[in-house]
């Protein structure tokens, strides 16, 4: 059984905050201090150069690694430093920077494989599965080999998968990294849809177009803190 730890109430409007996160690697500090919020239904974009700590941030929040300081809240519970399988089941999902899907599984079984932590009847396992295909446009291709999608086919399973863990907060780490021009809009437009099913969203990337079409808020991310927040209009006409 998963217990309120105490902090900020989990009837408050911030589903997450990360508060005071330091985490380093030997003589290196990826996150000095790093403070965000993120409210229920909210989609917030994180930019920021390479090495400011951006990916670093959504794996002390997904679990991978535990901060040297710091607490990470989610609805009220205190989730730092616990292993990735209780955060997802919490409901933090998360894909990692794009790669090639690594099993011969149809997309279907793909999808599916994500259920299976959460004990659901076979029944209720369909049902999750059908409703993740049909909002991420895949049905068509349920039964295709996944290893032979195209790079936009194969960012809406990996976005369908996270979806399919149940999560109520998704990490999003680059997703449109290495799309193709005709990809690029298939994938905003699933990012959309999930927006508006009242899911939240940390998005990881680098395109304006992306922000203004996607985000709530934008946090810029340099040297491990946060230096400006705002809208998209803000921050990208600062």
């Amino acid at each position: 059984m998963i217990r309120d730890a105490g902090g900020p109430a989990a009837s408050e409007a911030r589903l997450l905050r990360v508060e005071g996160v330091v985490k380093r690697f030997g003589g290196a500090t990826a996150l000095n201090g790093l403070m965000l919020s993120l409210g229920a239904g909210e989609s917030l974009g994180v930019t920021g150069p390479n090495g400011s700590g951006k990916t670093t941030l959504l794996n002390v929040i997904s679990g991978v690694v535990r901060p040297d300081l710091g607490r990470v809240w989610l609805a009220g519970l205190d989730i730092t430093g616990w292993p990735p399988h209780l955060i997802v089941r919490a409901g933090v999902a998360r894909t990692c920077q794009p790669s090639r899907l690594p099993l011969r599984l149809t997309v279907e079984q793909y999808v599916e494989a994500a259920t299976l932590h959460r004990r659901l009847g076979r029944f209720r396992r369909r049902r999750v599965v059908n409703q993740v295909l049909d909002l991420t446009g895949l049905t068509d291709l349920r039964k295709r080999d996944a290893s032979t999608l195209s790079s936009g086919e194969s960012r809406r399973v990996q976005v369908g998968h996270t979806l399919a863990t149940g999560g109520r907060l998704l990490l999003l780490d680059e997703p449109f990294a290495s799309l193709s021009p005709g990809d690029a809009p298939e994938v905003l437009s699933v990012l959309r849809r999930l927006r508006g099913q009242g899911l939240a969203i940390l998005l990881v990337a680098h395109t304006a177009t992306v922000f203004q079409a996607l985000c709530d808020r934008i946090a810029v991310v340099e040297a491990g803190r946060v230096v400006r927040t705002g809208s998209p209009a803000e921050v990208l006409r600062a």
